[in-house]
């Protein structure tokens, strides 16, 4: 194959474009599972934290579905490990899709959680639904930055029977995410449930 001087210039240019699409693809793929990792310990934390504040008050079909939320972020860590580690771009799709799959189950399992909940007209609702709009934001926008996503995530669920809506944020770091928890909890007078 004989190359000139425009078809190389030509090749070049559509070569340097996908490099670029792959460079660029996998610096803002690899940073939100970065995040996600970063972040899983500190979800479990802050999971935790509203389970310890809710002493008392959580009934038992409500603490077996923490145990499933808590497997699942175990079982998120391996598969978002074993997604960064695999070379093979299909088996790539397989294991995204299977992160797609373990985040919505996190999701559904601790709003299930919530909607398990009877606080009643205790002022400690208020700290409850708080707390988790930030949790439910935190998970809603790694889905929505995950490679793939094509419609936006949108996160509800009841607590008490009130409907609550949550919008997604996307903390690209832990320290963003412990600063809205922390302020939240200590604006209502709970500095014990701080994340360190």
């Amino acid at each position: 194959m004989n190359i000139t001087r425009r078809s190389f210039a030509k090749y070049s240019a559509a070569g340097f474009l996908g490099l670029s699409l792959t460079d660029l693809y996998g610096c803002t793929a690899g940073s939100v599972f970065n995040s996600i990792l970063t972040w899983i310990p500190i979800g479990i934390s802050a999971i935790q934290g509203i389970v310890t504040l809710l002493d008392g008050l959580v009934p038992p079909q409500a603490s077996a579905i923490i145990t499933l939320v808590n497997a699942a972020f175990a079982s998120l860590s391996a598969t978002v490990t074993e997604y960064e580690n695999d070379t093979n771009p299909a088996d790539k799709v397989t294991i995204l899709a299977k992160i797609h799959t373990i985040l919505a189950d996190i999701v559904s399992n601790f709003q299930s959680f919530l909607n398990a909940l009877n606080l009643g007209n205790n002022p400690i609702e208020a700290i409850v639904i708080g707390l988790a709009n930030i949790i439910l934001a935190a998970l809603a926008g790694f889905i929505n930055q995950l490679p793939t996503t094509n419609i936006a995530t949108s996160v509800s669920y009841k607590l008490d029977g009130k409907n609550i809506s949550v919008t997604p944020k996307y903390y690209k770091s832990v320290a963003q995410f412990k600063s809205d928890y922390n302020t939240f909890a200590n604006s209502h007078g709970h500095s014990e449930m701080d994340i360190k």
